[in-house]
């Protein structure tokens, strides 16, 4: 469950966060056309997820360019979004890729898997355009907050008891948001 928050699998890791407030922490996470150890992977919803405001989602109509790329049914029954759901309520890439940017400004963007820059990097590639901002990773913030595993993981089973369905964006994203303001509150009562 969630160990790789603390060991993220990059070379290069962005610029360490600096010590701002979880206030102005955005979680991001996407769901793909399948799991990228098996293909050529696509993103095709993703959530961005402040962790003091609403969270937003959008499904991401696939872009020409990805016609070929794969798609397995095994992602397909984690995430439960299919091909025909993304051509009937899918948005265009440029959509998606803009007002994801207009939201995430003013916040540190932070996920808990090196994927999630990955498919930002795949979506942004498809407009012809740079990845709009940094995705960090969550488990740098947490430790430059002084936290160890231990409180995480038992912040991320509270957080997952109130939010257990897993692999649908808005929720992991939720998920990971709601284990930050558990850990926040818990730094404020001790």
């Amino acid at each position: 469950m969630a160990s790789h928050l603390f060991f993220p699998r990059s070379e290069t890791p962005p610029e360490p966060p600096r010590r701002s407030s979880l206030s102005r922490a955005a979680i991001i996470d996407f769901e793909a056309s399948c799991l990228p150890e098996d293909c050529a992977s696509y993103p095709i919803e993703v959530a961005l997820a402040p962790v003091d405001q609403p969270t937003r989602t959008w499904l991401i109509r696939p872009a020409a360019e990805w016609a070929y790329w794969d798609w397995t049914e095994e992602a397909e029954q984690l995430h439960g979004i299919s091909r025909e759901m993304l051509d009937q309520r899918g948005l265009p890439v440029e959509q998606v890729l803009t007002e994801l940017a207009e939201a995430a400004q003013g916040y540190e963007v932070y996920a808990d898997c090196d994927l999630d820059a990955y498919w930002l990097e795949t979506l942004a590639a498809a407009c012809h355009r740079r990845a709009p901002f940094p995705v960090r990773y969550l488990g740098e913030l947490l430790c430059a907050r002084g936290l160890v595993r231990a409180q995480v993981q038992a912040a991320l089973r509270r957080a997952s008891l109130q939010l257990p369905q897993a692999h649908v964006a808005r929720q992991d994203a939720n998920r990971l948001a709601l284990m930050v303001r558990l850990l926040r509150r818990e730094a404020q009562v001790a």
